[in-house]
């Protein structure tokens, strides 16, 4: 699987947070309500109004008053950019490092923001390329999960 990341704008990473929810929330339905944000990122609505009203201004979602919110086309690219970090990051934690999903999950939304672009690229280089090995006979595989065990 390949992942390509473009230029990001200066976004902070709660606000990219916010975007990648709503991306998420999307996949299930067309449209997204500020409670259903509300919700999934544990947060009051007028906590979750507000970061979507900064997403809008920053054109990257629509947001009609008093109704659903759509990503723009700048918006869902970014979105998607943002998902894929945090695949990448999830996938090198689990399947790598060997994480449980719940410890993996908390910690790459922590690293998706603070790496920079060529690490991500890096991770993913190496991701692909062991994936397209034969990760059982790996003697420096075993050797890590003979470490982690002790």
């Amino acid at each position: 699987m390949s992942y390509i990341f473009v230029a990001m704008a200066n976004l902070t990473a709660r606000e990219e947070d916010y975007l990648e929810t709503i991306y998420r929330l999307a996949g299930v339905a067309e449209t997204v309500g500020v409670t259903d944000v509300a919700k999934a990122r544990q947060v009051t609505v007028p906590t979750a109004r507000a970061a979507v009203a900064k997403l809008a201004r920053y054109g990257l979602i629509r947001k009609e008053y008093y109704g659903k919110i759509t990503l723009r086309s700048s918006g869902r690219k970014r979105a998607e950019e943002i998902y894929a970090m945090h695949r990448a990051l999830l996938r090198f934690l689990r399947e790598v490092l060997l994480l449980t999903p719940e410890i993996a999950e908390r910690e790459a939304c922590r690293m998706e923001h603070g790496l920079s672009k060529e690490t991500l690229r890096r991770l993913v280089l190496f991701l692909e390329a062991w994936e397209s090995s034969d990760k059982r006979d790996s003697s420096c595989l075993k050797i890590y999960q003979e470490a982690i065990a002790r």
